[in-house]
Order: C-alpha cells, then sequence, then structure tokens
C-alpha cells in the first residue's frame, strides 16, 4: 500500500477508493464514537486512528494502523470518562474540575500496569504490549492486532460446548501463562468468554487487559465485571484480589465451554453453591476435572484453589488430595442405574417373550396372505382388503402387547407436571429425597411477563408420558420480566444495595456524594434515577454513597480570602 487514504476504519484494508469496504461492509460514512478520537488521527506521527471497538470504565480500544511497520494495531486510549471529556472534536482531553487528583493517580497505575504486561512479551498465550506513550495528555498502549473471535462464540458455534480434549488444548496454555503472570505479580481479574479469544490458527489468548480500579466494586471508575466470572470478593470493599480471583475467573470460563453455561453470579451463589452440568455432558467429562472446576469455583476465597498450579495438578489428573465438593454437579439422584443387560436394559424377560410371541402371529398372518393369493389370483381387491386387515390386526396386537409392557414394567414411570412449579424447591425437593423416580434438570432460562421467575415454563418429556426411571425432566425456567422495578437501597451499605440490586436483575456501580442527612457509608440512592422505575433486565444503576457532611475547611478558606 503507497498510501493510507483508503484505509477502511474498520478493518484497515484497501478500500481501492470505495465508500463501502469490499472486505467488511463498512461505509466510510459511518460515524465515530461517541467521546472516541475522530478517525485518521495521528499518534506519534505513526499511528492512525480507526474506529473505536469498545470502552469500558478506564479507555477506549480502537483498531489502528502502524505506518512503520505496515500492519493494523490494536491501540488502547486511557479515557475514564466518569473524570474526563474531550471538547469539541479534537484529540486532547481535559480532566473534570475535582478530579485531578484521581485521574493522575489512574494515569500513573494504567502506565505502570501496561509496562508490566509489556515485559511479558514472551508469552505466547497472552496479547502482546509494544509501545507505551503518552500524547494528548493522556496516555496509550499498542498491541498486536489479531483476527479472532471472542470464546463465546466459538463455543456457540462450536454447538453449545466443547469436549475436554478439545477445551484442554485451548485453556492450558493460557493456565501456563497465567501461572507466569502471578509469580510476577500480575494479576488480570477480568478472565471471561468475552477476554479470552480465539485465533486464526486456532490457539486461545487472554487479552483486555484494565488497571484494578475497573475490576472492583468499590472504586471511582465505573466497574467492568462479567457475572458469573467475577468472584466474591470484587464485590466487597476494602478487600485486596489476589492469585485465586483469577482461578475463579478461568475456571467459570472453562466451566462455560464445556457446559455452555455460565456459573452464577458470584453473589447469588453464597446463597444457592451448586453447578448445575446436565448428565449428557456430565457422562463426557472426567471426573477429576469436575472436581478442580468445583474446587476452583468455591465461593469463598478461602476455600477455594489458591493457585494456577494447584489448578493445572487437578485439572492434569486425579488429584491425591480430596477436597469437599458441594452439590455441583447435578441434582443428586439417589436411586442406583438399571443394569444393562445384553441392550436389554431395564425391560424383564417376560416381556421379550411376549413380543416373540407376537412376532410370530405377524409372520403367521403375512404367509397365509401369501397362500389366498395363490390359490384366488381373480380377486385382487378382495386379497387387498383382507391383507389390510391382516395388518391392522397385525398391529393392534403389537400396539397391546407394548401397552401391557408399559402396565407391567416397573421400570416406566409417568412424568409428572412440573409445569409453574418453582424450579428450585425440586431441586432441593428431589436433592434430599430417598426414593427418587426422576431428576430434574435446568435446560435454559427465558423471560417471561406471565410466569413468575423461578417458575418452571415448560418440561420435556412432557407432562403423562412414559419415561424410564431414574432418568431426567429437563425444563426451562422463567428468568422473569424483561422489564423490572428498581428496589428500595435507602439507608443500607453498599454490599448490601449491591445484592438486592443484582439480584433484581440488574447491575450496579457506585459513586459518591456529601450528604449532611445520611450517615457516611450508607446508600442515599440511586443517581438518575428513583427507586420504583422500570428498567431493562441487565440496566448498569449508580448507586449513590454518602461521603458525610462536606467539610467546612472549603468554606472557612473562602471566607478568610474574602476582603
Amino acid at each position: 500500500m503507497t498510501g493510507f487514504d483508503n484505509l477502511c476504519m474498520n478493518c484497515m484494508s484497501d478500500t481501492n477508493g470505495k465508500a463501502e469496504c469490499s472486505n467488511c461492509g463498512f461505509s466510510s460514512a459511518e460515524s465515530q464514537m461517541h467521546h472516541a478520537l475522530p478517525y485518521r488521527t495521528r499518534l506519534q506521527k505513526r499511528y492512525i486512528v480507526g474506529r473505536a471497538k469498545k470502552s469500558n470504565g478506564e479507555g477506549i480500544t480502537y483498531i489502528g494502523y502502524d505506518t512503520v511497520l505496515n500492519i493494523p494495531i490494536e491501540l488502547r486510549e486511557f479515557f475514564p470518562q466518569t473524570l474526563c471529556e474531550r471538547p469539541g472534536n479534537g484529540a486532547d482531553i481535559r480532566v473534570i474540575g475535582g478530579s485531578e487528583i484521581i485521574f493522575d493517580e489512574c494515569l500513573a497505575a494504567f502506565l505502570n500496569y501496561s509496562r508490566e504486561v509489556a515485559h511479558m512479551r514472551e508469552l505466547s498465550a497472552i496479547v502482546q504490549i509494544y509501545d507505551i506513550f503518552e500524547e494528548n495528555h493522556t496516555a496509550y498502549t499498542v498491541s498486536e492486532w489479531n483476527e479472532s473471535i471472542t470464546l463465546r462464540y466459538f463455543v456457540e458455534r462450536s454447538g453449545g460446548n466443547l469436549s475436554w480434549n478439545a477445551a484442554r488444548q485451548l485453556f492450558m496454555p493460557v493456565l501456563s501463562a497465567l501461572s507466569s503472570m502471578q509469580a510476577a505479580g500480575i494479576r488480570h481479574l477480568g478472565i471471561s468468554p468475552d477476554t479470552l479469544n480465539i485465533m486464526q490458527d486456532g490457539r486461545m489468548k487472554l487479552g483486555s487487559f484494565c488497571i484494578g480500579a475497573v475490576r472492583r466494586m468499590d472504586t471511582d471508575l465505573p466497574p467492568d465485571l462479567v457475572p458469573g466470572c467475577a468472584a466474591i470478593e470484587q464485590y466487597v470493599m476494602d478487600y485486596v484480589p489476589n492469585e485465586s480471583t483469577d482461578v475463579y475467573g478461568f475456571a467459570a470460563s472453562l466451566f462455560f465451554a464445556l457446559t455452555g453455561t455460565i456459573p452464577q453470579d458470584a453473589l447469588k451463589r453464597r446463597t444457592d453453591m451448586r453447578l448445575l452440568i446436565p448428565t449428557s455432558i456430565m457422562r463426557n467429562l472426567p471426573p477429576h476435572v469436575v472436581t478442580a472446576m468445583a474446587n476452583a469455583l468455591q465461593v469463598s476465597p478461602d476455600k477455594r484453589t489458591p493457585t494456577f498450579e494447584r489448578l493445572r495438578a487437578e485439572l492434569s489428573a486425579a488429584p491425591t488430595v480430596t477436597a469437599t465438593i458441594e452439590e455441583t454437579q447435578r441434582i443428586h439422584r439417589t436411586s442406583p442405574e438399571p443394569e444393562e443387560d445384553d441392550g436389554k436394559k431395564g425391560v424383564p424377560n417376560f416381556v421379550w417373550v411376549i413380543l416373540t410371541c407376537v412376532a410370530a402371529l405377524i409372520v403367521f398372518t403375512i404367509v397365509g396372505i401369501i397362500w389366498i393369493s395363490n390359490t384366488d389370483k381373480g380377486d385382487a381387491a378382495t386379497l387387498a382388503s383382507e391383507a389390510s386387515q391382516a395388518e391392522s390386526a397385525a398391529s393392534d396386537s403389537v400396539n397391546a402387547a407394548m401397552d401391557s409392557v408399559e402396565s407391567t414394567d416397573p421400570n416406566l414411570i409417568e412424568a409428572p407436571n412440573l409445569v409453574g412449579q418453582i424450579f428450585q424447591e425440586q431441586a432441593e425437593s428431589d436433592a434430599s429425597s430417598a426414593s427418587q423416580d426422576y431428576q430434574v434438570l435446568l435446560s435454559s432460562k427465558q423471560f417471561s411477563d406471565t410466569i413468575p421467575e423461578g417458575s418452571i415454563i415448560s418440561q420435556s418429556p412432557a407432562a403423562g408420558t412414559k419415561m424410564a426411571k431414574g432418568t431426567a425432566i429437563v425444563v426451562v425456567v422463567s428468568e422473569g420480566a424483561a422489564v423490572r422495578t428498581l428496589p428500595p437501597i435507602a439507608g443500607k451499605s453498599l454490599a448490601d444495595a449491591s445484592e438486592t440490586v443484582t439480584s433484581a436483575g440488574f447491575t450496579p456501580t457506585k459513586t459518591e456524594e456529601y450528604s449532611s442527612t445520611v450517615e457516611q457509608g450508607t446508600v442515599i440512592g440511586y443517581k438518575d434515577v428513583k427507586e420504583g422505575s422500570q428498567m431493562a433486565y441487565g440496566s448498569q444503576v449508580v448507586i449513590v454513597v454518602s461521603k458525610g457532611p462536606e467539610q467546612s475547611g472549603a468554606a472557612s478558606t473562602a471566607a478568610d480570602s474574602a476582603p
């Protein structure tokens, strides 16, 4: 490429002067993300800024182009939108008044953390940072750009889950890299199916490195936490995450790859710590892998697998150290599996005698039809009618025999009607039952405006259907309404308010304000919305925490300096 005027701002391929890229379909008329650098901004007189791909509380990630190496790159700009702004359509940023100290502290953390990650460039399983610089009153990192898809999309495209052999080849190199990073004191704290990416060559890499301030709830930046992959300590104030925090995120991502589902949010798992794995998937997982995931996904950090080296040992072979495992595999089935007997699983011998007699009856009927056809070929219609009647009679005999089998077979039961019942109650009842005829497994959750959250929407097999005793009834459970009501939180502690908001289906963030009426550390309410407001499930809401009465020092100083 001789010039850079024809670069596509979305994929950095040559558009040959066309308004729409022939490689990715991106239109040059499409606008840039709000607050992002304008298209084709030059940084360090070397890097061309392209389309903003994503942003979070720390900053903005762009695709870019290195005009020296002539390759696409990933540009990361430190741009915490709660602390700074970009006036007009320029490149410089301006810190919001009163946020200068916090901005400088976070900027220093961004530079230090980026340098630490850049020093780990020998690790091929993490995204490589190869340039760090300051410009426009902020800082930037330059990383390799890899054409890739997220692990989340890869698993969905691969049929919903991966085998252990396939997952092992993807995850173990990343585990080794994480072990080396932890030894150097570097934490990621955001490992999830969205930060793990599958390269074109089939390898998996970990990216989206951010400073710790956006990986926790109790900081000045909006948190970037993936529900189900963030450990409980990331929601708790004044708790310093450690290596086991990353172990949790890694294990949650592995659990997703093997089962197709993310574990429940850590706040909810404090009261229900089970990890439900469908029986069809469980049969194909080595027991030591299930045990390793259960240990690594313990809610309490004190009980969790503490290091990646320990996790590697447990995933590599059946561990010699036995840990207490919660009910993580499935709803426990207490009745034994019926033994197989030459493929006649669960069917008594007398049944096969009956079916043999029926088969003989059918054979004799067909022979009789053939004999009649040979003796009276002139009446084809009559023969056809007789044959049809004979076939119908034989079919009725078979159906009657099978009905008799179903009514007498002790291994067959009638599926109960679970629709409308509470899934959690069914789970607890089945797990504690001493003579369980079936197990209940969760297939998926769906929004419903009419069926209460937690209630069963549908089941398979349907109610009344004959099913083998001891097998599973797979259910779809209501996730409740897609639009939820904000619960009251005023007067609560931040931890309790966060749990209340999360349980209601929202994603909480935090800000602080002075208050002369609300005690310091206590929640005042919501920012920009009120309790009782209707919002979409999963919406982010800002919890306002009191900083106590505003200090009078500033006011006194102003008064003293007045003429």
